[in-house]
């Protein structure tokens, strides 16, 4: 890229000085895209990564285990694997588990997970944008729940699932701020202050589902915020009793 630059730099009149400086921020703005995106895939392959992870430990707990009677854990299992957004990844995770069932068991199992994604689906459209933005209203701000930048990651977390908000943190930035609320600049909804915290790995639980999440030691304290605010917003989207539109 160097050698490149250099490259057009050399016999340039100095008339043309100008746009030998628009070629050279063209390029710069090209290194930057790329950086970004490969950004964006890295953290998409740590989310992935987490993801198989929870269901591998899972998979190796169930392996001491010659019967399904454990009902709680059973009914656990069944919501990880129809929180999984990617149809083709619950379908591997479904298959790894079947490996587990008696065969009599296999068809049940299979129906109780269709019929969590449905419930799923349709907790997810339960309310609508507006809705949303003003509970939002109610929770931003000093002395709120929601009272510093990197707190929007709890926000991120429990839309993500409950409202069908972008998965991806720069979408869901956008997303909020299409939302138009008026939020003190010391709280605004920033992708660089929720971009790490983001990829997480419990942020790949439901947190409607709390007793279904996994936290590794280092991301309890992250957890255990961002738990606070997805409470929060559960509370305050519960008390509107109102249907998205």
């Amino acid at each position: 890229m160097i050698q490149t630059i250099e490259n057009l730099g050399n016999d340039i009149p100095a008339q043309d000085a100008k746009a030998f400086m628009a070629q050279l921020t063209n390029l710069f703005s090209t290194v930057l895209q790329v950086m970004e995106d490969n950004e964006r895939l890295t953290q998409r392959v740590a989310a992935l990564e987490s993801e198989n992870a929870a269901l591998t430990e899972t998979v190796e707990q169930w392996k001491n285990n010659d019967e399904w009677s454990n009902r709680v854990t059973y009914d656990n299992v069944v919501d990880q694997i129809a929180s999984l957004e990617d149809a083709s990844k619950r379908d591997d995770a479904r298959r790894m588990f079947e490996a587990l069932l008696k065969k009599g068991q296999v068809t049940q199992f299979r129906r109780d997970i269709k019929k969590r994604v449905k419930e799923l689906n349709e907790e997810g459209d339960a309310y609508s944008d507006n809705q949303v933005a003003e509970v939002l209203k109610s929770c931003v701000g000093k002395g709120l729940v929601i009272d510093a930048k990197w707190k929007w990651a709890g926000v991120y977390w429990y839309l993500r699932w409950s409202c069908n908000y972008p998965v991806d943190a720069k979408d869901f930035c956008a997303k909020i701020k299409s939302l138009e609320l008026d939020i003190p600049e010391e709280c605004e909804c920033s992708y660089e202050s929720i971009r790490k915290i983001c990829t997480l790995s419990f942020m790949n639980y439901d947190p409607r589902w709390m007793d279904v999440v996994r936290v590794s030691k280092n991301d309890q304290g992250m957890f255990s915020q961002c738990r606070e605010i997805a409470l929060k917003l559960a509370d305050e989207l519960g008390k509107t009793c109102l249907l998205q539109e």
